[in-house]
This record gives C-alpha cells, sequence and structure tokens, in this order.
C-alpha cells in the first residue's frame, strides 16, 4: 500500500507539469498581446513632423507627381517610401488617419510573419503555432527597437522602414514559393510577376532593405545557376531587377545632395573602424537581451513542432550552418557601412532598427537551423515540444523568464509609462496648438509664436517638432503647410 504512494505522487506531478505546459503558449500570447496592444493605444497620441510637414506642403505647392520628383532629384532616391508618404495624407489626412499608421503597419507586419513562416514550413497559416510565432517576433521586434518613435510613429520613417521589413518577409516567402513551383514543375509566371513587383517597391524604401534584398536575389541564383538555363533564368531576372532598382536608388542626384552635408564622409578608414566598433556593440546590446535570450530559448520548441507538421523536409549541412551563423553576426558590422561611408558616423535610430529586423530575421532562421540539423542528426527529440516531464518544465520556465524579461524592459516600462503620464498631456498640447494656428489664420495674423511644451515628452512616440527659430527647416515646412509666414515655439520662462 505505501509503496503505491510515491507512484501517486509521481502521476499527480506529471499530470500538473502536462496542464502548466500546455497554459505555456496562453502565457506567452497573452504577454505579447499585452506589449502589442501598448503600441496600438499609444498611436492615437502621434502627431506629424519634420518630413512629414515639408512633403505635404511640397505636394500642396507642386502636386504629387511634380513634388516626387523634385525629391528625386534634390534629396532622397527612395522612390517606394517617398511615394506613399507623399500620397497616405492625400488618402487619409494629416492627422485624421495618421494614427492608423503605426497599427496598420503593426497588423500588416505580423501577417507578413505569418505568410513567410507558414511558407517555410509549408503549414497552414491559421496554425496555433505559427500565429503564436509571428505574435512572439513582432514584440521582440518592438521591444528591441532604439526609436519607436522615428522608426514606427513617425510617418517618414515608419512609411520608409516598417513597409520595407514587411516587403522584405513578403519578398522571401515568394522566392520559396517560386522554388516549390519550380521543383514541382508547376507553371509559375504568375507568381514571379508578383515577386518581381514586390522586389521593385520593396528596394525604393530605404537602403538597408536595399542591401538585404540584394544580398537575398544573389544568393537564391547562386543556389540555382548550376541547374541549367530553364531553372536558373527566372532567378536571374529576379537579380537583374533588383539591381536595376537599386541603381535608380544610388545614381539618384538627390543623394549627391544630401551627402554634401556631412564632411567626413567618404573616408574608407573610418567607415571601416566606425563600422567594426558600432556593430560590434550593437551586436552584443542585442544578443545581451533578456528578451532576444528568452525567445531563442523559446524557439526550438516552435520550430520542433512546425517540423513535425511540416511537409517539408530540410537538409541543412554543417558548412551551411557556419555560414548562416557568421553571416548573422556579421549584420551589424555589414549594415554599419553605408551609413559611416556616406555620413561619416553613426547611423540615424531608425536605420539600427532596421538593421535590427533583418538581424531577427537572420537569427531565428539560423536558431531554426541549428534545431532542424539536429533533429536529423537524432540529438534531439523531433517530438521536443510535447516530451513530458522535462519538456514541459523547460517550455514552462522560458515562458515565465520570456515574460519577466517582457515587462522588465526598457521599451516596455517607457512605453507603459508614456500611455499612463505623458502621451496625453502631449496630445492636448498639439491639439491646442493646432486651435491657434487655425484662428490665427483665420485672422489673418500670418506670424505666430505657440506656447512651448513644459512637460517630458512621451518618448516612445515624439520624434521631434519646430524650433524656437522661425528660420529652422522644420519651421518653414510647418509654416508653409499651415498658410503661415512663419511660426516658432516660445522660450520657456526661466530663460
Amino acid at each position: 500500500m505505501n509503496s503505491e504512494k510515491p507512484v501517486l505522487r509521481t502521476s499527480a506531478l506529471l499530470s500538473t507539469l502536462s496542464a502548466l505546459a500546455r497554459l505555456s503558449p496562453w502565457l506567452l500570447a497573452a504577454v505579447c498581446l499585452v506589449v502589442v496592444t501598448l503600441f496600438f493605444l499609444l498611436a492615437q497620441y502621434a502627431h506629424p513632423s519634420s518630413d512629414d510637414f515639408c512633403l505635404a506642403a511640397g505636394i500642396q505647392r507642386e502636386g504629387v507627381l511634380a513634388h516626387l520628383w523634385n525629391h528625386y532629384i534634390e534629396w532622397s532616391g527612395r522612390y517606394s517610401g517617398n511615394t506613399l508618404y507623399g500620397i497616405y495624407p492625400l488618402v487619409f489626412g494629416m492627422f485624421d488617419g495618421y494614427w492608423l499608421i503605426p497599427v496598420l503597419l503593426m497588423v500588416a507586419l505580423f501577417a507578413a510573419t505569418v505568410f513567410f513562416a507558414s511558407t517555410l514550413f509549408r503549414v497552414k497559416p491559421h496554425d496555433r503555432c505559427v500565429l503564436l510565432s509571428a505574435l512572439v517576433f513582432v514584440a521582440v521586434f518592438l521591444l528591441g527597437m532604439i526609436s519607436p518613435a522615428s522608426g514606427l510613429y513617425w510617418m517618414a520613417g515608419a512609411l520608409s522602414y516598417q513597409s520595407a521589413n514587411i516587403f522584405l518577409l513578403l519578398a522571401l516567402g515568394l522566392m520559396i514559393r517560386l522554388l516549390e513551383r519550380q521543383k514541382r514543375s508547376e507553371k509559375y509566371f504568375d507568381l514571379l510577376a508578383l515577386l518581381l513587383a514586390v522586389m521593385v517597391m520593396a528596394v525604393g524604401f530605404n537602403e538597408t532593405s536595399m542591401i538585404a534584398l540584394t544580398a537575398m536575389s544573389l544568393l537564391f541564383f547562386l543556389a540555382r545557376v548550376r541547374s541549367g538555363w530553364a531553372i536558373s533564368w527566372p532567378w536571374l531576372l529576379v537579380l537583374i531587377t533588383t539591381l536595376l532598382c537599386v541603381g535608380v536608388v544610388y545614381f539618384s542626384p538627390g543623394n549627391a545632395i544630401r551627402a554634401a552635408d556631412f564632411p567626413l564622409r567618404h573616408d574608407l578608414p573610418r567607415a571601416l573602424s566606425g563600422s567594426v566598433a558600432v556593430g560590434a556593440r550593437i551586436l552584443w546590446k542585442w544578443i545581451s537581451s533578456p528578451v532576444l535570450l528568452t525567445a531563442t530559448l523559446l524557439s526550438p520548441f516552435a520550430v520542433s513542432r512546425l517540423y513535425r507538421l511540416s511537409g517539408r523536409s530540410f537538409v541543412i549541412s554543417k558548412p551551411l550552418l557556419a555560414a548562416a551563423i557568421l553571416g548573422t553576426l556579421a549584420i551589424p558590422v555589414l549594415f554599419q557601412f553605408p551609413a559611416w561611408w556616406s555620413m561619416g558616423g553613426w547611423a540615424p535610430p531608425r536605420t539600427v532598427d532596421a538593421t535590427y529586423f533583418v538581424f531577427l530575421v537572420s537569427w531565428f532562421l539560423t536558431t531554426g537551423a541549428i534545431t532542424v540539423h539536429l533533429i536529423n542528426a537524432g540529438r534531439v527529440d523531433p517530438d521536443l515540444s510535447t516530451r513530458a516531464p522535462s519538456a514541459a518544465m523547460l517550455v514552462l520556465a522560458a515562458s515565465v523568464l520570456f515574460t519577466i524579461a517582457v515587462t522588465g524592459s526598457k521599451n516596455y516600462r517607457l512605453a507603459q509609462s508614456d500611455l499612463a503620464n505623458h502621451a496625453s498631456p502631449w496630445n492636448q498640447y498639439m491639439q491646442e496648438r493646432y486651435a491657434i494656428i487655425e484662428n490665427a489664420v483665420a485672422g489673418n495674423q500670418l506670424s505666430l509664436v505657440v506656447p512651448d511644451y513644459q512637460q517630458p515628452y512621451p518618448r516612445t512616440i515624439y520624434f521631434n517638432d519646430i524650433a524656437r527659430n522661425s528660420g529652422d527647416w522644420r519651421n518653414r515646412c510647418y509654416a508653409e503647410y499651415f498658410g503661415l509666414q512663419r511660426i516658432k515655439r516660445a522660450r520657456p520662462r526661466n530663460e
């Protein structure tokens, strides 16, 4: 009789662990939904700034096509990004639809991640593991951004950088689907046309995405070039199309005009040393992040489940793994170089965040490849995600650690504080400013001094504002958009 009690206790313990393991995905989903919802709610308090007004004022003055052409000639070759944030205010309004930008982009980023993950493993997009993996990925990205304000809540930055991230995942997914159709000897001309259209759009968003897409196109072409002309010609077409679009961006006359503002540009020794030093610092910051580390601990469980559901077989050699690991670790250094070469200094935070996105995609692809390699080699149980009790304990522990890391992360605490304390007063101040401007224009008071903001800025969503000097370029764009001659902020009372 006594010997039965330990057996019963063990059985009860195993049953409890199994029940807790089933709760782990719900815990992950809940904490990630809290993160995304927090960033959603902050969107309602975002306001246009700087380049938003410059481009909108130019379009008011010259018309859409003429101003976009002049922008290409005089400032930037990012034809897709320029077009999106030039047209968006005409469709949604400069103010009424501004809050929708980060919301739509976060939803689209989630959908693009689902598309890519389901395509990679050839599983249904609505599979719970696919949806949860995509949700975790989006949360990890949001919490790892240096500047959500400039990369997500500022229209010019958001539409140039987050749209590029979305199209990067779409391009990867379409490339995988093109490979599949070729292997099954199915028609693929419609898919190829769609891929080419996506590549044309994707290259024109920003230089970081442009480099990543060029590398992707080259790697896919090199992987298929030995298969003969019938197989390789679509990939050559994709590569040529990508390079032509790169040329459109790179040879924009506006690039040279903008580069003239940076006296330290085109200093090769400085660019190389700066890229290595800053890239190494950024890499360490990323890989030492508790959020990323705990998400990485969870990734083998997700990959093992998706691999079991997958109708695809992966053959991953050790040289390929080594190349993936080295390539992933080199991303921060390689993607720092264009900024150091063209500007002679650090890349803007939104560019670093774009690099972080590429790094995250490569990081999780690499950890997934390692997991699949170990499963194929018999070193990891292919049923890792459900085996009890050890796997149950590991999933639960990693989920709890991830939750702790998320709620303790800098971006989460800052966003939470901004939503509770700083975002609403900033929004109220801006609404009062718009009313002051409207009344001034109605009364033909075209030279205006607006009150200074006296409270802490909501750093998650605040990018920049007009200056106390009416001659500042931001002030001039602001004044032109609203139909003023001059505008500036008043000096604080204690100055």
